[in-house]
């Protein structure tokens, strides 16, 4: 058999045997458009120039394209409430305590993706209040108001704690007749121990005529039995809050509120009864004095240890019988909130005009002869 040998094309001729591809093809593929164009026919700085600008170009299309992408996945990761919890939009920037939250958000009523604070109701969202100095009036209590460095303040309810005879009626009613001087009227609460008829009698001794100021309707006296003021209290008020509100009543002096708490059985109701009344008398909007039946010899009295601390002020009628068996009168201011005042007992007397303090003077006790 005759032996077959291939025959070795010429290195031409294999490489022309390759498949070109046809014009129709090249067409079909296309050409990408390149990120420059050619600058064969630019020369120097004009070339510079225009790949610069087509740079810059290109740059702020893509930027465009970007917040356009961006907002698109805001709108889809919007916030949603389920369960306990809300999930929190991925692209909302973590703001920090220091910096101010951006106007939309307050104008949405929302801070920092916090709840506005009116869904938290009443119990959070308070009115404002008013941060001015609170005004004050003067007691008409010669002396006093040195103490208090200018009086009372306005609206303020303070205690005054004595002895039998140690002067708290006198006290009580002299705050009212010299605010009535003043245009202020005022309201005498009593629980019957001294009835009309024998008090204006004895303070027309010290030159207050309270039936004057009656019949010009700038004092008023009622007055109740214990168990009538604590359905007062539960009426809010009642009688004495139309009458306070009809007559502009500013000042109010109960005398004493001792009846008042000894009606009830235990010390927690006594302190409800005496809550209840404070805010009641807060709601009245007048100075209120309460006048406080406290004994030397019995300590640890209910109405004295509970309304001291609801008291904007408690002061002391000092009424003592020194060795040498002569009675000894002071005040003291043992709490006055809110104001600077005097922490030294000073003495006072009964004089023509009623109660007199001497603001500059200590209170001395004889220790009697040896």
């Amino acid at each position: 058999m005759a032996k077959t040998t291939k025959k070795k094309l010429p290195k031409q001729s294999r490489l022309s045997t390759i498949s070109k591809p046809s014009k129709a093809k090249k067409a079909k593929k296309g050409k990408e458009e390149p990120f420059f164009k050619p600058v064969k026919k630019r020369k120097g700085a004009e070339a510079v120039l225009s790949i610069l600008e087509e740079l810059q170009s290109k740059t702020k299309e893509a930027e465009k394209q970007r917040a356009q992408a961006v907002q698109v996945m805001r709108k889809e990761k919007v916030e949603k409430r389920a369960g306990k919890g809300r999930e929190r939009d991925i692209l909302t920037p973590v703001r920090r305590a220091h910096e101010p939250a951006p106007e939309t958000e307050i104008m949405s009523g929302e801070l920092g993706g916090r709840p506005a604070i009116e869904k938290f109701g009443p119990e959070v969202l308070k009115e404002r209040v008013s941060v001015s100095k609170i005004p004050r009036i003067s007691t008409g209590i010669p002396g006093l108001d040195e103490m208090t460095n200018g009086g009372f303040e306005q609206k303020s309810i303070v205690l005054i704690n004595g002895d039998p005879g140690g002067g708290k009626t006198i006290f009580a009613l002299q705050f009212l007749y010299e605010g009535a001087k003043q245009g202020e009227a005022g309201v005498y609460i009593s629980f019957g121990d001294e009835p009309r008829e024998l008090l204006y009698p004895r303070m027309l001794q010290f030159g207050m005529d309270f039936q004057e100021l009656e019949d010009k309707k700038l004092f008023f006296v009622i007055e109740y039995q214990p168990h009538e003021i604590a359905k007062l209290m539960q009426e809010e008020g009642g009688t004495i809050y139309d009458l306070i509100t009809a007559y502009n009543v500013r000042r109010v002096v109960v005398d004493p509120i001792s009846p008042y708490l000894i009606q009830f059985d235990t010390l927690y109701d006594a302190r409800l009864a005496l809550v209840r009344l404070f805010n009641v008398f807060r709601k009245f909007g007048a100075t209120t004095l309460l006048m406080n039946e406290v004994s030397s010899t019995l300590a640890g009295q209910p109405s004295y240890t509970l309304a001291e601390f609801l008291a904007d002020g408690v002061i002391n009628l000092i009424h003592q019988r020194s060795p040498d068996g002569v009675q000894v009168r002071g005040i003291e201011i043992w709490k006055l909130a809110g104001i600077q005042h005097t922490e030294v007992t000073r003495p006072f007397a009964f004089t023509k005009k009623g109660i007199t303090i001497y603001p500059s003077e200590r209170l001395f006790i004889s220790a009697g002869k040896k």
